[in-house]
């Protein structure tokens, strides 16, 4: 069974250094977190029996109701009843975030967004750097940090004509997203994985970590004004024309983002009142959504002069990606989980460390090397929610460990590209050269991470 768990975690780990240095080798990561998943499980059955009476005894013994084990009954429990938990929180992830961001795509292509562009149009460098970075931080805590990064990346090229400028501002974008996203339930991948899990409630969540999320952007934003000098470069305006002279009305605009954007306010609301996974309150207010949107573009009858405006990469494609990357990820931390790796250290944590502030730390610096969603998954499975009424513990829900796990996760992952797929998306559209980005950024980043740990620790 050593051999066997020693096997999964090699090829578990191969598979985190592959996803993390897809600039390099070019190998989509969405197909390395699949390809290990599956491996994963298949070396998992190879010495199955063990595994599932270490970490199911009961469960399977019941399961087979006075039947002797055969390989054929390991193969259905391990089916029925194993995997299945780790797809079913995928899936309600992936549905969550599925809707969240055809959210922000139905906003953005009925030109709800436009009066940012115009407003955005200013000349004062270090004031445009605040309002840029406030703006994203605000749109990241309502919808993921990667549809964050696409939709600011996407109007800033069509305000900031100087490339050099572009890409400090792209820079700050993701430090913005990253640390918008940490502090709301509904704000990263990671948040909502830790709702999913009840790991922690929205209120509790975002009262916790607004303060050091914001502490930590003021002093990034101090630390990078000081390279900024002179006036943006912006474009000379131009006239818009979608192919249609029947544009929405502002009042329209206006209602699909209160619709939009409240609507996802009130999620977690949706959520405590009836006691429904989350997925079901983003899919309802995406169908809300929609249903205005027709009734605002009746004059159009959804013909195809209805505007269609893209991203720098297609959203369809970026959220395919996402949903088979975030699916093979679930897959290997699952079996990485069931062979009883993350139990053992987990309990050598406790026992010889025994300190969330330290798990912390070495968290961000993992995920500074490595993606920071299989790290913040595996993390998450390394402890158990204590649910035990008037415990003290630091993993009870709305514990300090769970807390932490986000802020840092979300910290470490904006230290390097390599970290976040927000970071990679701000590479890939601006082409910006890794060394560039740690001799002016890297340093920076990391002061104003330790700064927002420290007011963390102060308000714990």
């Amino acid at each position: 069974m050593l051999i066997m768990t020693l096997i999964i975690v090699a090829v578990l780990f191969i598979g985190f250094v592959l996803m993390s240095t897809e600039q390099m080798h070019h190998i989509n990561r969405a197909t390395v977190a699949m390809v290990c998943g599956v491996i994963a499980w298949v070396i998992y059955l190879l010495n199955g029996e063990d595994f599932v009476f270490l970490m199911h005894g009961a469960d399977y013994k019941a399961f087979l109701a006075g039947d002797v084990s055969t390989s054929d009954s390991l193969k259905y429990f391990v089916a029925e009843k194993v995997i299945t938990k780790y797809i079913a929180e995928a899936c309600s992830v992936i549905l969550f975030l599925i809707a969240t961001n055809t959210i922000v795509e139905v906003l953005h292509n009925n030109g709800v967004f436009d009066s940012l562009i115009d407003w955005l149009r200013m000349r004062n460098s270090r004031v445009f750097l605040w309002v840029v970075s406030l703006l994203t931080f605000a749109i990241s805590a309502n919808v993921d940090n990667l549809t964050t990064v696409v939709l600011m990346m996407s109007i800033i090229s069509q305000v900031v004509r100087n490339h050099h400028q572009r890409i400090i501002y792209a820079c700050t974008i993701m430090i913005a997203a990253c640390l918008g996203g940490c502090f709301t339930a509904i704000g990263d991948i990671t948040s909502v994985m830790l709702w999913v899990r009840e790991a922690i409630t929205p209120s509790a969540y975002a009262a916790g970590l607004f303060l050091p999320a914001f502490v930590s952007l003021c002093v990034f934003n101090l630390l990078i004004s000081k390279k900024l000098h002179g006036r943006v470069e912006i474009y000379s305006a131009l006239s818009r024309y979608d192919g249609d002279d029947s544009y929405l009305a502002s009042w329209q605009k206006v209602l699909l983002l209160v619709v939009g954007i409240g609507g996802l306010w009130f999620i977690p609301s949706f959520h405590y009142i009836t006691k429904l996974p989350p997925f079901l309150g983003s899919l309802s207010v995406l169908a809300l959504t929609w249903a205005v949107e027709g009734l605002c573009n009746l004059e159009r009858n959804g013909n195809v002069l209805l505007v269609q405006r893209h991203y720098f990469r297609n959203t369809e494609f970026i959220g395919m990606r996402i949903i088979l990357y975030f699916i093979g990820i679930s897959l290997g931390v699952g079996a990485f989980a069931e062979c009883g790796a993350l139990d053992f250290v987990g309990n050598w944590l406790e026992e010889n460390v025994n300190n969330v502030y330290i798990y912390g730390l070495a968290v961000g610096a993992f995920s500074s090397v490595m993606d920071n969603v299989p790290l913040m998954m595996a993390c998450m499975n390394m402890f158990q929610v204590d649910m035990v009424e008037g415990s003290t513990s630091e993993f009870v829900q709305n514990g300090t460990y769970w807390q932490l796990l986000s802020f840092c996760c979300a910290c470490g992952g904006s230290l390097l590209f390599v970290g976040s797929m927000a970071g990679q998306a701000v590479l890939e559209v601006e082409n910006i050269r890794f060394k560039w980005y740690i001799r002016h950024y890297l340093w920076r980043a990391l002061v104003a991470w330790l700064v927002g740990l420290a007011v963390f620790w102060l308000t714990h």
